[in-house]
């Protein structure tokens, strides 16, 4: 198998997606080509200007999607140059946005080539003709609604966020296939769409309907759903963000904070009280809070371990202590030179390195073509690329759930390793049911631990073992799966594995060649490796809180806590590369890996960050505007809470909204300029015209004149949406607790090996005696007595 670094990719120049899975290769390590139009790629002026140093003016946006690249330029008519190009290659990479993608590659002529193709809505279904940019993609996905106040519009994630996300499912879906290729000599096409990767990043909203017939809604800076307090609150000098969602941590909190009257209040005794009474609470807590400054609030967090922390903008991000202390900031050359987060995650012996893009006014050709033809030639793998990868997942929660759900997708082996009480109480009350929505009919059900679908959503392709870590039987046991595992993953906080006796030096004595993947929130060294993690504090700290809100109001979070699937999609692109050095090295010596949340969430703000330090400061929140397309925005539409989002992208859109909407000559004939400064008195027009269609005839209506439109799904819209049915996107298994259910199945389509969904979730400890006993010849005298004393078992404690 080739090493990483020998990797040859080829990207032809499209949209910001295809970008950044071509970034993932460069920036690792990997030689990428990128092929521009003769007059050069249409995003180069994205962003704030900057210059490189070979004197080239490009936008700061430009710049980050494209370090570490080697830019040529190409007439677009010449096919030949191009094949000649491909012929070396490993890979080539096409995408396009908003325009549906044409291909340029005919892989019937290169049967070794992979060929990633990235772009709105795929190339089948109802919509494969429908255009689409970042903004319409997050509201079509879902990814919009819960955004801001239930008594306004929703609102959008600044940044580059669903072009990140597709790129990343397209870096992992081309790595997947070149592992294909390695093993066979065959190549193939990987297709990702933003729309299925965007519907696949939910963590509740589409279980909450399938489970219990309820549409999450927004909160405004609150969580939706039982959790509280998670969010953005004000305090005397700003901003802090809180994410108290356990009842432990949060009366550690108050008792230390001197507020025993909210601890003691029977309408806040615990997590599904609290949630009923949310309004009740706030009254309460926030006096408090605005008597009281940032720092003596995350003080008093930190002295009990509870997660509470900063909302900083990206100039005070870097400056953030815990990111200087890891070296996470990289100087990249240029007018004026710029601090670039280091990449999503770090390998041992591999440290990323971007570095600014150059180009070449010379043909390309490949330093070394010995080894392109290289193939054992095998047969497919019939259960997806990591056939025959056995996996060890300690991971809880989403983000690593998020990841092994991927990893068995792909094919692999993968054990949950759970404690007994992993999955809650043996008894559960039936408020609980009513308040998260996540048991199906809303009824909690005689075994509660095994209908959760918050859990069984992000578990299928997995087995499950219980062990008792507290035990040294359980630890033995242990031990015994990690000498024949291929990686061992988890997102404990850093103490945990070490002081368990499962340290990366302790693996690497079981077994030389474990691959060891941690998710901290954090990462496991400097001042703040042992502060608690959750998705919503490190959006926060992660700058994105700063940069989200209406145009008159200040932070806000996300309704879905975007930290958790981007630490997800990372851990699964490093493991990928950990895999490939693996093999790649005739000692097949093992690999550290360790995905710190806040630095997979740096590296998704990464052109926000470029262009604050050029600007001089964060961009003016913009609620849903844009500082180029106009109008642009959410408009009512015929219904409760349904929206459309429409985006103006040129004159021509605008003459054509503007003839169906019968608007008069003269606003037909406004410049951009003009539609930018009248975007108030447009926004009531055109929602004037909104209110009387339905959200998805209007979508079709308006995607037939030419402009850029999408409904603004909810659960209901994404779970029973035609694109997504004709692309038989949804994972449908049954279980023997829940009965058949429709969950998210996954955005990354490969041609010859696609994904399989080869088991529904499992139970808890379903698997005990197929593993223990089958696989390390535990006899059921012993199995016994190890349920007996609480080592493994099937049903969690009764408290």
């Amino acid at each position: 198998m080739k090493q990483f670094e020998d990797l040859r990719i080829v990207e032809i120049a499209g949209s910001a997606a295809g970008a950044y899975t071509a970034k993932m290769f460069a920036d690792h390590g990997a030689t990428v080509i990128k092929v521009e139009p003769l007059d050069g790629d249409p995003l180069r002026t994205e962003g704030e200007p900057w210059t490189l140093p070979n004197g080239d003016v490009v936008g700061t946006t430009w710049a980050y999607l494209n370090t570490s690249k080697q830019s040529i330029f190409v007439d677009q008519n010449d096919h030949a140059g191009l094949v000649s190009l491909l012929v070396e290659a490993d890979a080539v990479i096409e995408s396009s946005s908003p325009e549906p993608l044409i291909s340029r590659v005919d892989i019937a002529n290169n049967m070794r080539l992979v060929s990633a193709r990235i772009s709105p809505f795929g190339s089948s279904g109802p919509y494969s003709n429908y255009r689409s940019n970042l903004f319409t993609d997050e509201a079509i996905g879902g990814q919009l609604y819960p955004n801001g106040e239930p008594s306004r519009e929703p609102i959008r994630r600044p940044g580059l966020h669903m072009a990140y996300q597709a790129g990343t499912h397209g870096f992992i879906g081309t790595m997947a296939a070149l592992r294909v290729q390695d093993l066979t000599g065959r190549g193939q096409i990987v297709e990702i769409s933003h729309f299925e990767g965007s519907a696949t990043l939910h963590q509740h909203t589409t279980t909450m309907w399938t489970h219990g017939a309820h549409i999450l809604k927004r909160e405004g800076n609150r969580q939706p759903g039982s959790w509280h307090p998670v969010g953005v609150y004000p305090c005397s000098d700003g901003y802090v963000q809180l994410s108290l969602a356990s009842g432990v941590k949060l009366m550690d909190f108050l008792t230390l904070a001197g507020l025993t009257e909210i601890s003691e209040d029977p309408r806040f005794k615990d997590d599904y009280a609290r949630g009923a009474h949310k309004d009740e609470f706030d009254e309460a807590f926030i006096p408090w809070l605005m008597e009281h400054t940032a720092e003596e609030i995350i003080a008093i967090g930190r002295s009990v371990f509870a997660p509470v922390g900063p909302v900083p903008t990206m100039l005070q991000l870097l400056d953030d202590p815990q990111l200087s202390f890891r070296e996470y900031w990289r100087e990249i050359n240029g007018s004026p030179p710029l601090q670039i987060p280091r990449g999503p995650f770090w390998i041992s012996d591999r440290d990323p390195d971007p570095r600014p893009p150059s180009t070449s006014d010379e043909s390309i050709s490949w330093s070394d073509f010995s080894d392109v033809h290289a193939g054992k030639h095998e047969a497919l793998p019939a259960d997806g690329p990591l056939e025959g990868i056995r996996i060890l997942d300690l991971t809880r929660v989403w983000a690593g759930p998020w990841a092994g759900r991927m990893l068995g997708d792909l094919g692999a082996d993968v054990i949950s390793i759970e404690a007994i009480f992993n999955r809650g109480p043996r008894d559960v009350p039936d408020s609980a049911a009513f308040v998260s929505h996540l048991y199906p009919e809303n009824e909690i059900g005689e075994r509660p631990w095994n209908r959760f679908g918050g859990f069984n959503k992000l578990h299928r392709n997995r087995r499950s073992v219980t062990l008792n870590f507290r035990d040294e039987r359980g630890r033995g046991l242990f031990a015994e799966l990690v000498a024949e595992a291929d990686i061992v993953i988890e997102n404990f906080s850093p103490r945990v594995m070490p002081q368990l006796g499962f340290d990366f030096e302790q693996l690497k004595i079981l077994n030389p060649s474990i691959i060891y993947a941690a998710m901290p929130g954090y990462g496991s060294t400097g001042p703040d490796s042992e502060r608690t993690a959750l998705g919503p504090l490190i959006e926060a700290g992660a700058g994105l809180s700063s940069m989200m809100g209406y145009l008159d109001t200040g932070p806000y979070r996300s309704g879905i806590a975007w930290p958790d699937p981007v630490a997800g999609m990372n851990s699964v692109s490093a493991l990928l590369i950990a895999l490939r050095d693996r093999e790649a090295d005739p000692n097949h010596a093992g690999r550290s890996i360790e995905i710190a949340m806040i630095e997979a969430m740096g590296s998704f703000v990464g052109e926000e960050l470029l262009g604050a330090q050029v600007r001089g400061g964060n961009r003016e929140r913009m609620g849903n505007r844009d500082p180029f397309n106009a109008p642009q925005g959410l408009y009512p539409c015929a219904g409760d809470d349904r929206w459309i989002a429409i985006s103006v992208t040129s004159n021509e859109e605008w003459r054509a909204l503007a003839t169906l909407a019968d608007l008069d000559s003269e606003l037909t004939a406004l410049t951009r300029e003009d539609r930018h400064a009248r975007h108030e008195e447009l926004d009531t027009l055109i929602a004037n015209y909104t209110r009387s269609f339905s959200p998805h005839s209007l979508m079709a209506r308006l995607q037939a004149a030419g402009i850029i439109a999408a409904v603004v799904s909810d659960a209901r819209d994404l779970v029973e949406d035609r694109q997504l049915a004709e692309r038989d996107f949804w994972a449908e298994l049954p279980h023997p607790d829940v009965g058949l259910r429709r969950y998210p199945g996954n955005a990354i389509r490969l041609e010859l090996t696609p994904v399989t969904y080869r088991r529904t979730a499992p139970t808890l400890g379903q698997h005990n005696s197929e593993i223990l006993g089958g696989e390390l010849g535990m006899d059921s005298e012993t199995l016994e007595t190890l349920r007996r004393d609480g080592v493994i078992g099937e049903i969690p404690p009764s408290d």
